[in-house]
């Protein structure tokens, strides 16, 4: 298949293409646990996975401290997603990952992140 034709297919809808990536915490403050995003939603997103998973990967290192203890500040549960909202896997190893994962609970019932450590 010639390049052009590979193109064509993309363009099409064969394979979505993310516009744009954040990074999804959650964020441990006086008053409990809050979810967010950054860059927040009213602002560009990141364009490059590999960027959006280093700086995933620099706040996890620069809150580790914090979350260790559940001082304010702490992020748990920091992953990438893309435009839609949808867990990106890392670019190292295609799997999904989560830096600091922790249980959360949403006062629902549901439960987020993995005991797992990252």
């Amino acid at each position: 298949m010639k390049i052009v034709d590979g193109l064509k297919l993309i363009e099409n809808g064969w394979i979505r293409k993310p516009k744009g990536f954040r990074v999804r915490f959650h964020k441990q403050t006086e008053a409990g646990v809050e979810a967010g995003l950054s860059p927040p939603p009213e602002a560009a997103p990141l364009n490059s996975d590999v960027t959006a998973w280093r700086y995933a990967w620099k706040l996890w290192q620069a809150t580790s401290a914090a979350a260790k203890t559940g001082e304010p500040g702490a992020l748990y549960n920091i992953t990438v997603v893309d435009d839609q909202d949808i867990p990106f896997r890392f670019y190292g190893s295609g799997e999904f990952e989560t830096y600091n994962p922790k249980h959360i609970h949403d006062g629902s019932g549901t439960t987020t992140g993995d005991s797992d450590e990252a």
